[in-house]
């Protein structure tokens, strides 16, 4: 599992330098715009850095199932189940590690706004004012993001495992017919929209707060995660069962 783990994060380091790198440039360079760049880049960077990051472990995913390179990996003497768990693993570190770097760069942001406003930083309270910046401008605090951004970050996940599933019957329940591509990605429709389905049921049955929740500002960042767990939890059940789907194809029926 290690191993597997090992070689993701080897055919990646070359385009996450890259990234990130790319993202301290940005970064240093809209600093110079003054507020408005900073802001500009901390709403700007997640919505980029997403994009990146789904279409880089679903193409990844592809790859090996349809290159040459994938070849030798199905030929390696890991199970189905190793294989799926290994880049599930990749990806959610992988999203883990995005969050933490959001982080920092909220920090160097948040200290450089408040330079800019107050003309000097106390750094061992760089925390509290960015908080107090943020519930005096919008009315929340850096408890919100990271529950937000945890949400989104397990939302992301479970829509990639789906596709992982979709892609995985394609390459072996359909791989022998004319149309497998057409029906996988009618499995895939199907799939989002029935786990939406229960999801939202599960969580307006579950959270008497979900039809009535409208503004973050009305609630703690605590309770606000109380109020998603259940569509939380629902979404990584979802995970957990569709990875297991492809593990099992993957060690039964797949057709490279």
């Amino acid at each position: 599992m290690f191993n597997l783990l090992k070689y993701e994060f080897i055919k990646k380091y070359k385009l996450i330098s890259i990234t990130l790198i790319s993202a301290l440039v940005l970064n240093l360079y809209l600093l110079t715009r003054g507020i408005a760049g900073s802001s500009s880049f901390l709403l700007l960077f997640p919505l980029v850095l997403s994009v990146l990051y789904v279409s880089d472990v679903i193409r990844t995913y592809s790859d090996d199932l349809n290159k040459k390179s994938g070849y030798m990996l199905f030929m390696t003497p890991n199970s189905g189940y190793k294989i799926i768990m290994s880049k599930l693993a990749a990806a959610v570190i992988e999203g883990i590690g995005m969050l933490f770097i959001y982080f920092l760069f909220i920090l160097i942001n948040g200290a450089f706004i408040i330079y800019q406003t107050r003309r000097y930083v106390d750094i061992n309270e760089v925390m509290n004012d960015i908080n107090t910046l943020l519930s005096g401008n919008i009315g929340i605090n850096l408890g919100h993001v990271f529950v937000f951004l945890f949400a989104v970050l397990v939302f992301v996940i479970g829509f990639i495992v789906t596709v992982y599933t979709a892609m995985t019957i394609r390459k072996s329940i359909f791989s022998e017919i004319k149309f497998g591509g057409f029906l996988s990605f009618i499995i895939f429709i199907g799939l989002n929209w029935a786990l939406t389905y229960v999801s939202g049921e599960f969580y307006s049955i579950v959270s008497p707060q979900y039809n009535s929740f409208v503004n973050v500002t009305t609630v703690s960042a605590s309770e606000l995660l109380v109020i998603m767990f259940p569509v939380i939890a629902v979404s990584i059940i979802q995970s957990i069962i569709l990875t297991l789907c492809s593990g099992y194809l993957l060690e039964k029926k797949i057709n490279l």
